[in-house]
């Protein structure tokens, strides 16, 4: 489901920065290169969050709160409350709000590769077989297979909200950019929150990590 709304994202991500947005490409490039300060915000945050939440209960609040904020922008537009296209506020107040969503994203995704690499010892405990290819490629393959899912879903909401392909900005109505927006906030809103929901189903704590380590004598 994670990768059903990555790919959703990414499908839209240039029909939202130059047709909902009306970014020039500058800005794009701008928002595109802010992701180098999002790392380091998830550089930092991360390895916090992990020794003071733990990493199921970390991974839960910084998704819930990731994923959030990331359809926040376009919600308050369909309600009229951000800044016009065009207005001067309008491009730094999305680019902050990006760089700080993009750097809890990241700190997500680095504590769900731990939980990960701590399913591996789990495993081993179980097989006596090292397993962590298979785990992260089985991941990664999953990863890259589904994506498409989510280019799908992406169609069709362009679809729906009837922007034809190859059209400029000046050809879409203000109807079909409502419909953009409020057909894509609460589906991947929605798909991301499914994702969340499983990993509540995530089992391993700090202590059962501990004793799987003393049981493979690592600890």
């Amino acid at each position: 489901f994670g990768a059903i709304a990555t790919g959703l994202a990414a499908g839209l991500a240039f029909y939202l920065n130059t047709f909902f947005w009306e970014f020039t490409s500058a800005q794009q490039g701008i928002i595109a290169i802010s992701v180098v300060l999002s790392a380091v915000i998830g550089f930092v945050v991360a390895p916090f969050v992990s020794r003071t939440m733990g990493k199921k209960k970390g991974t839960i609040i910084v998704g819930i709160l990731a994923f959030s904020v990331s359809p926040m922008p376009v919600v308050l537009r369909l309600f009229d409350v951000m800044p016009a296209n065009g207005d001067a506020l309008l491009f730094p107040l999305i680019l902050g709000v990006t760089i700080i969503d993009v750097g809890l994203i990241i700190t997500f995704q680095t504590l769900m590769a731990s939980m990960i690499a701590d399913l591996v010892e789990a495993s081993e405990v179980k097989t006596k077989r090292r397993s962590e290819g298979v785990f992260f490629s089985a991941i990664s393959f999953t990863r890259k297979m589904v994506q498409g899912v989510g280019v799908v879903v992406a169609t069709f909401i362009l679809t729906l909200a009837q922007i034809q392909p190859g059209a400029t900005p000046d050809e879409v109505s203000a109807d079909s950019l409502f419909k953009l927006g409020a057909y894509y906030a609460p589906t991947i809103f929605f798909v991301w929150m499914i994702m969340i929901g499983f990993i509540t189903l995530y089992r391993i704590d700090r202590q059962t990590h501990v004793k799987n380590l003393q049981d493979l004598g690592r600890a």
